[in-house]
């Protein structure tokens, strides 16, 4: 019977400065970690022409053969079971010539000797406590020894300066001792500058895991509110959340990395719960409640009116002082599910309509249903009627006609009508020479010219075409040709009258009447009855002399 055995081949050793020193920050953090491990408590890390030498003052290497050992990290039990060290070590030098001094020993490196030739072991003529490496390496800089350090729990200093030091989670952290770990949770916008320099080098994750210094993230989001981070800083406690080797940029998918997540979960909602109040969906205060955490209903969240736009914005709602939530309306399902203008026309309704008691859309998401603030009456029917038509053009993307008169009316849950002449209003898409071409319908009245703003009608009109020109182009454009829409609509010389009035208006006391000559003298009846006369400058002059 034949028998085989797993070995390691020399041509992976070969290889090994390529598995493990892909990057000097790889190196970088294999070294801090293995002097965290031997117990020291500072680092002094320097770079001269070429060469970097790490000081640490730990424990020592007791067996200096352990440092050809590839995956035998020579840890006891209670490392392996909190962290699970690879064994990697040195071998992240591999390649480079490699002076090691520790304990009264010393040892140097060659190329070959990371190819299994033997390597000799000498006294030292000084004693070393800790231990040091010297080896060529490019320059080990603030930007990857900074983020490294700051996390460690170890004093470094690179080229006489020291490193900052913070703690990773503040006291306030909830231990999970099952997990070896400590859990925080934070806003987003309230990580510190260290925490978000580890998110920009791991792709935004919001969670990030401090591996001793060595700090990897995932995305995950177990609540509604994006906005949260968890900082998930390991004790040293035994553990069974592991990094994936050779790499160790990211976790195993594993039972433990399950567990953290569930516990991630929990202290999201106890944070909410310590805090008193969230905006969580009501699934998110079920799924609490299904966890035995009893967490108040979230704050309502909800906007004036029906639409929302980037580029223009609706005309917008706004909301009495003092009105509270359960006097506003929601848009019924059916009406959600229907056509978009149903859906305008109440909104125009509370924004432009004039009533005794006070019309109010409101717009809150779906996700919000079950909470009891959100059980607000619903808008159930909305209705147009229009008067006699003034006129139409095709303006943005849609069509503008002009009425003597339009009137939106919308039928509420709770038995009422509410009506009200507004200035402007949507009509159903109109047929634009064939069936399949349809555009927007926007009704106005003449008011609309004094009460609105061009950016109020273009909304309505397809606003904003990203693959036009310039938004200050288009919006240009488009109030130029509302100018147009409105003089035909008004006749040319309208704004000749609209001219004179502007003008007349600029006295101060007032006006009733006014009156000009042939030869450019203008009478004006002032509101106190006075009378004032405005010659041309050269008729005033003559008369002076």
């Amino acid at each position: 019977m034949k028998k085989i055995k797993a070995k390691v081949n020399t041509r992976l050793l070969a290889k090994a400065d390529r598995l493990f020193t892909g990057t000097v920050e790889g190196r970088v953090i294999e070294i801090l970690q293995n002097a965290r491990r031997a117990g020291a408590r500072k680092v002094e890390v320097t770079n001269e022409a070429g060469i970097v030498t790490v000081r640490d003052n730990g424990r020592g290497i007791e067996d200096f053969a352990k440092l050809l050992d590839l995956g035998g990290s020579g840890w006891d039990e209670a490392f392996e079971q909190s962290e699970d060290p690879a064994g990697v070590g040195l071998f992240c030098l591999a390649g480079r010539e490699v002076t090691i001094r520790s304990r009264g020993k010393r040892a140097t490196i060659g190329k070959d000797g990371w190819l299994g030739k033997p390597v000799a072991v000498l006294d030292d003529s000084e004693v070393v406590e800790g231990t040091v490496l010297r080896f060529a390496d490019e320059p080990w800089t603030p930007l990857v020894v900074k983020p490294n350090a700051v996390f460690c729990g170890m004093e470094v200093t690179l080229d006489g300066k020291e490193c900052e030091r913070e703690q990773f989670v503040f006291d306030k952290a909830e231990a999970h001792p099952e997990l070896g770990c400590r859990i925080e949770v934070r806003r987003l916008s309230e990580l510190g500058k260290w925490h978000d320099a580890w998110r920009h080098g791991q792709r935004f994750g919001n969670v990030l895991v401090n591996f001793h210094g060595q700090v990897v993230s995932f995305e995950y989001h177990p609540v509604g509110d994006c906005s949260l981070g968890f900082l998930v800083d390991m004790t040293g406690e035994r553990t069974g959340i592991r990094l994936m080797l050779p790499a160790r940029t990211q976790l195993v998918e594993n039972e433990a990395f399950g567990k953290l997540k569930a516990a991630i979960e929990l202290d999201a909602f106890r944070h909410f719960q310590r805090q008193g109040y969230h905006q969580l969906p009501y699934k998110d205060f079920l799924r609490a409640k299904e966890l035995g955490m009893e967490l108040p209903e979230a704050t309502p969240a909800y906007d004036m009116g029906l639409l929302e736009g980037d580029t223009p914005e609706p005309v917008g709602v706004t909301m009495p002082e003092g009105l509270p939530l359960a006097r506003c309306y929601r848009l019924s399902r059916a009406l959600l599910d229907s056509d978009s203008h149903h859906a305008a026309n109440a909104h125009l309704l509370g924004a432009l309509g004039k009533q005794n008691d006070p019309f109010v859309p409101v717009r809150i998401s779906e996700c919000y249903d079950g909470y009891n603030w959100a059980k607000l009456p619903t808008i159930e029917r909305v209705g147009v009627v229009v008067g006699r038509s003034l006129g139409a053009s095709i303006l943005g993307q849609g069509r503008l006609e002009c009425f003597e008169t339009v009137e939106v009316a919308c039928h509420t849950s709770d038995g009422r009508v509410w009506s009200s002449p507004v200035c402007m209003a949507m009509l159903p898409l109109w047929k634009a020479k064939a069936d399949w071409w349809k555009m927007p319908h926007v009704a106005v009245t003449r008011e609309a010219r004094k009460r609105l703003c061009a950016s109020d009608t273009w909304f309505h009109l397809g606003g904003y075409y990203e693959d036009g020109d310039t938004y200050d182009t288009q919006a240009t454009l488009f109030s130029n040709a509302l100018d147009g829409f409105w003089m035909s609509i008004d006749g040319p010389d309208e704004p000749f009258r609209a001219g004179i009035m502007e003008r007349l208006d600029r006295f101060a006391t007032g006006w009733k009447s006014a009156s000009v000559t042939a030869d450019g003298v203008v009478k004006v009846v002032l509101s106190d009855g006075a009378e004032k006369a405005i010659a041309p400058p050269e008729a005033a002059a003559s008369e002076a002399g």
